[in-house]
């Protein structure tokens, strides 16, 4: 074997082997979120809870809701010290998780610099509910995208565009008649 096939040989051997890498380390960082929301999810389906009072704590506006539901709707407002924020549903919540378990969504400065915005969530051991969600960010998992290892090679820098991370907190859960 001449050197440019040689070269060629372990180009081809190190891309294969980087995207198998990528590829599994993926599936195992997506898996567990995935199982533990689906258990989760199925849990608070099982309980048949349409009609409940819901109080949630939002870190980082300071603030509070406390709404009754019915049937996946906001009925009622008892308290809202969020300006910004619309009172939100356990089906709300879900989808939240659901979007950020995905790992779509990048910090501010892209993924390459940032890594993805993950969840970490926290689930009603009786009910199923999302009882605590906590958006941050995973720069451990920036080497998964292409713009990482080029920015590495190249010297290129990031834009130092702040993140600050959010965090709900179910601070009470009343199911109603």
């Amino acid at each position: 074997m001449n050197k440019p096939e040689l070269r060629w040989a372990l180009i081809i051997t190190i891309l294969l082997t980087s995207g198998i890498a990528i590829f599994t380390n993926y599936t195992l960082f997506s898996n567990t979120s995935i199982k533990q929301l689906t258990a989760a999810k199925k849990k608070w389906e099982a309980q048949n809870v349409t009609h409940y009072r819901l109080t949630l704590n939002y870190s980082q506006h300071d603030c509070q809701q406390e709404v009754e539901i019915k049937e996946h709707k906001v009925i009622a407002v008892k308290q809202n010290t969020c300006s910004i924020i619309p009172p939100q549903t356990v089906a709300e919540l879900f989808a939240q998780i659901e979007s950020a378990v995905n790992g779509k969504e990048c910090g501010p400065n892209g993924c390459a610099c940032d890594g993805p915005v993950g969840i970490d969530a926290i689930y009603d051991a009786k009910y199923g509910y999302p009882n605590q969600l906590e958006f941050r960010l995973k720069p451990q998992q920036r080497w998964l995208y292409f713009g990482y290892w080029r920015s590495q090679i190249l010297g290129e820098y990031c834009t130092l565009i702040g993140f600050v991370g959010r965090k709900i907190t179910v601070s009470g859960f009343t199911p109603l008649q």
